[in-house]
């Protein structure tokens, strides 16, 4: 057996429920020892029978599927499937350190790529078949690529604010009464509780933590924290909250499906850039991993995915593809990224986990 078939009989078995997590870890190291055997690096750069792309779940799978694996499967004949599980920045190095990597290409945040890279854990990017001049400067890094853009921004419920909120009015709940949604794990959040403290837009970085952890426990009384995409949209269609800090590719979903009376606004949010990464010894190959990341590069798809999903396109040519409303919609339309605070990448590769860290211990006192 070679180790592309028994990595991908390994692959179906764990997702059909029949090899746990810990079996399929300690398969890694069968399969390391068979590709040293039976030279299956070299085997995996000849055309993969599935490319198998992760990412968060939900319309993301359905929209990734229908637009992006449906267009490249039917240019190069090779299936491309997608893992909604989630692609954990922890999940991804005990694959890779266990030897039995199973994902070909991940979502990721840019700072993410950073640190995976740093530790030797993912693939370079192979720009001999990626093109930089179809990424915004500076995101074409070593390790990982901008695939999109997202922004954190207040989504507000206008039967009970009557104009636009401030990150200021977000933390005053004696002007505006009601609970408030932030993010569980962090990102967006910090940043939030500076601006609304008084901190400039061009002060931001780096962070000061305490002070902002200070300005969350102000309200700790009022705030609900969302875990997931879906769990935010349903706290504002539901009024469990009055206002979000929560994806734009969220927000414009519930605008839209409440008819407006869900609304949000670019002013200061908090924009940032996505990426994809490829794990290191991924079953496909470094070669068609990089072939379905240059694919994807495609202005045209991207603009469907964003009107699918909401994730707004890396490829700057994509902007002047777009109808008046697409930009509207578009975090990085040069017209609505100079309203926003784009995150520090650098800052985040090196301080996530003391952060991230610090935040969960406060609100969970």
């Amino acid at each position: 057996m070679s180790a592309e078939r028994f990595a991908q009989d390994c692959r179906e078995l764990f997702r059909a429920g029949r090899l746990g997590r810990r079996q399929m870890l300690a398969a890694g190291g069968a399969l390391g020892a068979l590709a040293v055997a039976g030279s299956g690096r070299a085997l995996a750069q000849d055309k993969p029978e599935q490319i198998v792309h992760s990412n968060w779940g939900g319309d993301g799978v359905r929209c990734t599927s229908d637009i992006y694996c449906a267009a490249f499967t039917k240019e190069t004949a090779v299936k491309v499937v997608v893992d909604g599980s989630g692609p954990l920045e922890g999940t991804i190095q005990q694959m890779v350190e266990s030897g039995a990597t199973i994902w070909d290409c991940c979502d990721s945040d840019m700072f993410t790529a950073i640190r995976l890279g740093n530790k030797g854990l993912l693939e370079a990017i192979d720009y001999n078949i990626v093109d930089k001049a179809k990424i915004l400067d500076p995101f074409a890094y070593e390790f990982g690529i901008l695939g999109y853009w997202y922004s954190y921004t207040i989504a507000y419920d206008t039967t009970k604010i009557a104009t636009p909120p401030t990150w200021a009015d977000f933390f005053d709940v004696e002007k505006i009464p009601g609970k408030r949604a932030l993010f569980k794990w962090m990102n967006g959040s910090v940043e939030a509780a500076l601006l609304a403290d008084g901190v400039a837009p061009d002060q931001l970085y780096p962070l000061d933590v305490d002070r902002a952890l200070k300005k969350i426990a102000s309200i700790a009384d009022h705030v609900v924290y969302w875990n997931s995409g879906a769990e935010s949209q349903q706290m504002l269609i539901d009024g469990e909250v009055v206002m979000g800090n929560i994806w734009q590719t969220r927000a414009s979903v519930i605008e839209r499906d409440t008819s407006g009376r869900i609304a949000w606004t670019w002013d200061q949010a908090l924009a940032y850039p996505a990426g994809w990464v490829i794990p290191k010894n991924n079953p496909a190959g470094n070669e068609w991993a990089n072939r379905w990341l240059a694919y994807i590069q495609d202005p045209a798809l991207q603009i469907q995915v964003m009107d699918c999903y909401g994730q707004g396109p890396a490829n700057p040519a994509a902007t002047d593809m777009m109808t008046p409303e697409q930009r509207r919609l578009h975090p990085a339309a040069p017209e609505n990224l100079a309203k926003q605070i784009v995150a520090d990448t650098p800052y985040w590769a090196e301080n996530y986990d003391n952060v991230l860290n610090a935040y969960l211990d406060a609100i969970s006192a």
